[in-house]
């Protein structure tokens, strides 16, 4: 009986061992990062910033931008009271839409001057609608943005995946097209009728929505920022809607997953946007890909954790 409690005594100290030493490993993890983000905020002494990581761990269930991320992103923006100048730090596969657009919102509710995304490696679909709210999109040469055409979840042979909204519109359209062509050649419409009659209209008037809402979004940003640098209405306008065309364009971009690199975003999207492209041997992108990095290591070792949000004085990991 005494071993058998020597024994277990043992097993607890050597457990209470393990999780001291996890807990120190963690916090000085945290720590290491905090450094670096207070770093990375004085690197322009003449232009002060505060900086606000959200990285997600995209191999996660839950590493989509959702709901659920907007109260510990407000808390620690509120840590900040309202800075002079904002840096988002921004890694993710997308999600929501309108959680995108509230994200915006609140950055920009806590900062009064100039508001930058900073894109160490992806900010696709929800997250490229977040760097288009941005004053400055910061990338290097392995970061990426992606199309904002919107996905819908479906379920084909048993297996969930998602589609762009795009291709149910395109769907409904080519059939109604050989209807009439149809109609016109005096030919039979009927197979293409029967296929036209299996496609919910409500369904793709909803697809029909979601696209707008992404083009919306994007054109509402780019063109106010546009207009308080002195462009007229129309001038803005034609600029903006040369952008979004381009990023929600799926026959030129094929798959939602398409990168669109910074040099392919400053062909296609400059000046509407402002695309600062970063070497890798930039001493600001050297830093910004060891911050990064280090959240990496952070999510790869605790795999239950989806996101991280921190601040120089906040961390937050969401699971």
């Amino acid at each position: 009986m005494a071993i058998f409690l020597e024994n277990k005594e043992e097993r607890i100290r050597g457990h209470l061992t393990r999780v001291l030493q996890e807990l120190q490993q963690s916090q000085q993890g945290t720590q290491n990062r905090q450094s670096l983000i207070r770093k990375i905020e004085k690197y322009d002494g003449a232009k002060p910033r505060r900086l606000l990581l959200y990285v997600a761990n995209v191999n996660h269930p839950a590493g989509g931008i959702h709901y659920d991320d907007i109260v510990p992103l407000q808390d620690a923006l509120s840590g900040f009271g309202t800075a002079e100048n904002l840096d988002l730090i921004l890694h993710t596969p997308g999600g929501i839409g309108e959680v995108a657009e509230k994200i915006v919102d609140l950055c920009r509710r806590h900062c009064k001057g100039e508001f930058r995304v900073i894109v160490p490696n992806m900010a696709k679909s929800a997250g490229t609608l977040i760097a288009l709210g941005a004053d400055a999109i910061i990338m290097g040469y392995c970061s990426e943005l992606g199309p904002i055409d919107p996905q819908i979840t479906v379920v084909v042979g048993g297996v969930r995946q998602a589609v762009s909204a795009w291709t149910f519109i395109q769907t409904r359209d080519m059939l109604e097209a050989k209807v009439r062509d149809a109609i016109a050649n005096k030919q039979d419409p009927r197979p293409y009728l029967q296929e036209l009659a299996a496609i919910d209209p409500v369904f793709v008037t909803h697809c029909e929505q979601l696209m707008a809402f992404a083009k919306q979004l994007g054109k509402k940003w780019i063109a106010d920022r546009l207009t308080s640098q002195g462009k007229t209405e129309k001038e803005a306008t034609e600029l903006t809607n040369k952008v979004i065309e381009y990023l929600s364009d799926v026959k030129e971009h094929i798959t939602h997953g398409r990168s669109l690199s910074a040099l392919e975003l400053i062909k296609h999207c400059k000046p509407p946007l402002d695309i600062i492209l970063l070497s890798e041997e930039d001493e600001l992108w050297q830093l910004i890909w060891e911050l990064y990095v280090r959240c990496e290591v952070f999510l790869k070792s605790e795999p239950q954790k989806a996101k991280l949000i921190e601040t120089a004085d906040i961390s937050i990991s969401l699971s």
